[in-house]
């Protein structure tokens, strides 16, 4: 199913842009593992934990991190959400629990630590800095 699901998201795009399956790697078990394919200039990936659901998606450009990066749980939870451009850091990072919970977050520009925040335990705003 979820092969199914990957190749018709693939499909989809296929009619904005050209779309190329670079590679499939696979667990012992025969569950997908990894996955990369390009865009463009682009190589996209797509990594999932044992159980299948997907472990970590990102991008590069030209060799470096370049647009969102996605983290996940083992039990599908997005834990952390990153931002590249031309493999420098950029805009908000989030941080959260696997129950959603706010843990913290990084604001950068041009690659620079502008700002930061920590939340504790009931998500309310523990501590923040500017740098």
């Amino acid at each position: 199913m979820k092969h199914l699901l990957f190749l018709l998201f693939l499909g989809l795009g296929t009619g904005l842009s050209a779309q190329e399956l670079l590679s499939q790697e696979y667990w012992p078990d025969g569950t997908l593992r990894a996955t990369r394919y390009t865009e463009d200039e682009r190589i996209h990936f797509i990594t999932y934990h044992e159980n299948g659901k997907v472990n970590e998606i990102g991008c590069f450009h030209q060799g470096r991190r370049d647009g969102v990066w996605k983290q996940y749980t083992d039990t599908g939870a997005l834990i952390t959400q990153a931002g590249f451009k031309e493999g420098e850091r950029q805009g908000v990072w989030e941080f959260r629990t696997e129950a959603d919970e706010p843990l913290g977050q990084l604001t950068y520009h041009n690659g620079k630590l502008r700002h930061g925040k920590q939340y504790d335990a009931d998500g309310l705003l523990a501590a923040h800095r500017t740098y």
